[in-house]
């Protein structure tokens, strides 16, 4: 994982704001609407006058989903990019403060600060995953929630779909799962790809726990029935589960 520098990283995610922007809805990408945002605001509950932190926000969408529904959102990211993205995309009227900052130093933040923070698919993409997590604690309550998704560990390893020797039956394969590693998403072939890390379940779990905090809920989401009927292709997300979704609680 030395081969690349957060400079790097983040300048990669500047390149592909605009692209990936451009996959969005008000709930997310196709994956986050139909897989993530749902159980998401399942999970946040009522954060009416609670402050929220969105660590990782992207363009926006779930800071904007929550200060609808009362909450005081704070929202960062490594990507100026994005964050000016997230910034033009936010309706007059809608107080969000919108930080360009990386989750391994949220120097602007102070401690126990936060009710909730809330990071969906953001932490796999930070080099110093560890000292995010212990970031993301330090600005909590004593208390605080803690929503945390990421791609599955155990399907995000070399995975893919596959067919058995006579092409009938499809199965999902997966591979070198010990083998933590950064890798390219998106196109194979496109030049400066946005970078992502595989990280063992052992290795998130023993950080969030190091970092103070409780496992409350473990959710792995899978499409409704309404999701399949609007998005035919996903009904193979009942074979196997692409996220995990955490609720933890700081403890200490």
């Amino acid at each position: 994982m030395d081969k690349y520098k957060t400079d790097d990283i983040i300048k990669r995610w500047d390149i592909h704001a605009e692209e990936y922007a451009s996959y969005c809805s008000k709930y997310g990408d196709r994956n986050k609407e139909v897989l993530l945002t749902p159980t998401f605001l399942k999970m946040t509950g009522d954060v009416s006058s609670k402050k929220v932190l969105d660590a990782g926000c992207g363009e926006g969408f779930l800071s904007r989903l929550l200060a609808e529904r009362g909450a005081s959102v704070t929202a960062v990211d490594y990507s100026k990019e994005l964050v000016e993205i997230a910034r033009k995309r936010t309706q007059e009227g809608i107080n969000i403060d919108y930080r360009h900052e990386n989750l391994e130093h949220l120097n602007s933040l102070i401690n126990d600060f936060f009710h909730m923070v809330v990071s969906c698919c953001a932490v796999q993409d930070v080099l110093d995953y560890k000292s995010a997590i212990k970031e993301l604690s330090r600005v909590l309550k004593t208390g605080g929630t803690f929503i945390l998704a990421i791609p599955h560990p155990c399907f995000s390893s070399d995975g893919s779909w596959g067919r058995d020797t006579d092409n009938k039956k499809l199965y999902w394969k997966t591979d070198n799962y010990f083998f933590e590693r950064e890798y390219n998403f998106w196109a194979k072939t496109r030049e400066n790809n946005p970078i992502t890390f595989h990280r063992t379940i052992t290795s998130y779990f023993k950080t969030l726990t190091e970092a103070g905090f409780l496992l409350q809920e473990l959710i792995e989401p899978f499409p409704s029935k309404e999701s399949i009927e609007k998005y035919p292709n996903f009904k193979d997300d009942l074979r196997m589960s692409h996220f995990l979704i955490l609720k933890l609680i700081k403890n200490s």
